[in-house]
């Protein structure tokens, strides 16, 4: 594991990272982001229900992800690095659709009064050439303003603990929140404010690291009543060969003057996963 870096140092590494890393957020192509113009889109493709043992164990990851004892999430990742493979793999690399999250898992998260009814939950399986430790570092060291400057007018990333030493692994917790203001085009302005938390478990694979975030409030926009009254992500990193198998799965509600648009939006999510797997 590496020394601890000082804040100018990482302000140094993350110019040096971000060509390596070679992040190509083109949003230019597009002034709306992508999942935010669901919530306009009609008859959208239907995604597969998940296997019931591949849902339970994404859901596990999100609800036991601050156990102290690491024991059932470690076998829980194995368990998915068994389980895609073949045919398994082949649908979580089309998306698949998960089923709500139980109100136990969000009846403790900080924020308002946290909902399962009517989310929509989705998930995906991709595959990124680069390591754990450059995902980790390019997740919790770098301004997503600077990686999206066409979408971002405010991303204000504070932690409150192991900022500067999750990515090399010297502490194997970090968390904090985020205040972000996005330029969603035709939807306005929209406003978010998330709890984030990243963590390192050893895995028969090697080290894994986890990441969660969860909404603290509802996020608003200015434009056609959008609100997103609840949004849960997890993200599972193991790694796999060279590179790193990533399972990502994410539970909404999001609203607008013309009805529900949840269905529409965790269906984007799938594609907006999807080319994101070109970069990271």
């Amino acid at each position: 594991m590496g020394t601890t870096r000082s804040q100018g140092e990482w302000v140094a590494l993350e110019s040096a990272t971000m060509a390596k890393v070679e992040v190509r957020f083109n949003m230019s192509r597009c002034s709306i982001p992508l999942w935010a113009a669901a919530g306009l889109s009609i008859g959208c493709a239907k995604v597969d229900e998940a296997p019931k043992e591949y849902e339970s164990a994404v859901a596990y990851v999100f609800s036991h992800f601050e156990d102290e004892d690491p024991t059932e999430l470690v076998d829980t990742i194995d368990f998915l690095d068994e389980w895609l493979v073949g045919a398994d793999l082949d649908a979580a690399q089309e998306g698949l659709a998960i089923q709500n999250l139980s109100n136990s898992a969000v009846a403790d998260l900080e924020g308002h009064a946290h909902q399962t009814s009517g989310l929509e939950g989705v998930s995906l399986a991709t595959e990124s050439r680069y390591p754990t430790c450059t995902l980790m570092e390019a997740l919790t060291q770098y301004s997503f303003a600077r990686m999206m400057p066409d979408v971002y007018i405010t991303y204000d990333r504070e932690f409150d603990e192991g900022r500067d030493c999750i990515a090399n692994r010297d502490c194997m917790w970090a968390e904090g929140r985020v205040y972000s203001v996005a330029d969603w085009g035709l939807l306005g302005e929209v406003t978010a404010e998330r709890r984030i938390q990243y963590r390192w478990v050893q895995t028969a694979a090697g080290w894994a690291f986890l990441q969660r975030w969860w909404l603290t409030d509802v996020s608003t926009g200015t434009r056609l009543g959008l609100t997103i009254d609840d949004q849960y992500y997890v993200g599972i990193n193991f790694p796999d060969g060279n590179g790193t198998r990533r399972v990502h799965a994410s539970w909404l509600t999001m609203e607008m003057a013309t009805g529900d648009a949840s269905s529409g939006a965790s269906k984007q999510l799938i594609k907006n996963w999807k080319k994101d797997a070109s970069d990271l």
